[in-house]
């Protein structure tokens, strides 16, 4: 089997008045105004090529990627093995779920309760055991760095589905390149506007505030204290403002900028406080269970996608050593918020709306490695999907009786976005200029998984 670190290939298929309201947002690593970045998204609307025509209408619908960086196994996620040598199935066993005849690994009951509303891709595969390269095949659709998100394309096409929120949202760490490897989640050529408005703090902690905003008058929310304070300020400042009538001498992206920081639908859909505790303990008291619940909150009150980082710190799923420690930690957090998600989406109305992606950069070799881990590996991954109206209550494709390489239906990293992007309802053949002048499409090769349609 070749664990080689470069790419072999994939499938060739064809497919001056800010006094009042200073609001920053953290871009790039540099300073953008909110106003700024508004503007930016209009101006780029009018002489870009957006895939919506004037008038067209687009549907309601959102995406929530789960982001399990670092690479998780698939063995002891969605692929046990437990008829393999143990030195390939490794420390835990294999679990029935509610779908006969089929099993997932011990680490993930409560997965296994629910698997009738979602579908397990079990033969993705890239070929590639370079972090950056599955990053980018995942997060982009391109095989090369510096290419805008998915998310970013969602935000330039389709903006956010409600006013009053931001388009793309992400949870989680915020990437920086002093990381050995740098997540894609950026807009690049498409301009900062299309960034990610990043939430960094922790939503599971009782002090979680909205991050990367700024008050006029030095007050900034990281100062304000409770959640109550902060509310509480917003209701204040609005008032001030209409007494005042400075809303009237706000441009139109000053008064866009302040609605998104004051109006009800932010403040409302980034409010934890408003959910039932039970709720809240269903997804989990920690950040990866909170940040599902809050990525519900934003999709629900119209953000149009949000991104859920797994992988705070870095290496989360990338358990070189100890795989049985790494899961023990991982899987009972990830087995809360998961399934909390999905079965909520159902509960509330929103399992065609919204679809689910809950994936990394690739799986984990065969073999249990001497320091009791598993090593990169491109060659197979198993991928989750619920939502979107899609057919769920399935298994797409299977592994070699090892887990080695797919054993059928082979599904590349290019059709997981294809079927995304056919629910966002937007043309994966759109283009748009790249930092060589060159028009580029969205993919330029992947096909809608017809299974799941």
């Amino acid at each position: 089997m070749n664990t080689a670190r470069g790419c072999r290939g994939l499938s060739g298929r064809a497919i001056g008045r800010r006094a009042f309201l200073e609001t920053t947002v953290a871009a790039g690593g540099a300073g953008l105004t909110l106003p700024m970045l508004l503007q930016s998204r209009a101006a780029a609307r009018e002489s870009g090529q957006a895939a919506r025509e004037p008038g067209q209408t687009v549907r309601d619908t959102a995406v929530i990627q789960i982001w399990l960086g670092g690479g998780p196994t698939h063995f002891e996620t969605y692929d046990p093995k437990p008829q393999a040598p143990a030195e390939y199935r490794g420390p835990f066993g294999a679990i029935s779920t509610c779908l006969p005849g089929v099993q997932i690994c011990e680490t993930l009951p409560r997965h296994a309760q629910i698997l009738d509303k979602v579908a397990i891709l079990r033969s993705v595969y890239h070929n590639s055991a370079d972090h950056d390269a599955g990053m980018y095949f995942c997060t982009t659709g391109k095989k090369t760095k510096f290419q805008p998100s998915t998310g970013s394309y969602t935000a330039r096409i389709r903006g956010a589905n409600q006013p009053g929120l931001p388009a793309y949202v992400h949870l989680g760490f915020q990437p920086t390149t002093n990381l050995v490897f740098v997540p894609n989640f950026k807009a690049e050529y498409l301009g900062g506007g299309y960034d990610p408005f990043y939430i960094t703090d922790d939503p599971a902690e009782a002090s979680f505030q909205v991050p990367n905003l700024r008050l006029a008058d030095g007050v900034t929310i990281d100062r304000l204290g409770d959640r109550r304070s902060l509310l509480g300020h917003f209701d204040r400042l609005r008032r001030q403002a209409d007494r005042s009538g400075a809303m009237g001498s706000m441009d139109q992206f000053g008064r866009a900028a302040f609605d998104m920081v004051t109006g009800a639908a932010a403040r409302e859909a980034f409010d934890l406080s408003r959910e039932d505790p039970k709720t809240r303990e269903r997804y989990g008291m920690h950040r990866w269970g909170q940040s599902c619940l809050l990525a519900r909150r934003l999709v629900e009150s119209g953000v149009t996608f949000v991104t859920v980082n797994f992988d705070p710190h870095s290496f989360s799923f990338d358990m070189h050593a100890n795989v049985e420690r790494g899961m023990r930690s991982a899987g009972p957090r990830m087995d809360s918020a998961i399934p909390a998600l999905v079965e909520d989406l159902h509960e509330r109305g929103l399992a065609d709306r919204v679809m689910v992606i809950a994936w990394g950069e690739f799986g984990r070799t065969p073999r249990v490695n001497p320091a009791g881990g598993r090593d990169h590996w491109g060659e197979v991954m198993s991928v989750l999907v619920a939502g979107g109206g899609l057919r769920v209550g399935q298994v797409i494709g299977s592994s070699t009786p090892k887990g080695e390489v797919p054993k059928d239906r082979p599904i590349i990293p290019y059709d997981v976005l294809a079927t995304m992007y056919r629910h966002l309802g937007i043309d994966p053949y759109t283009t748009f200029t790249d930092h060589a002048g060159r028009p580029t499409p969205l993919l330029n090769e992947g096909t809608v998984i017809g299974e799941l349609v």
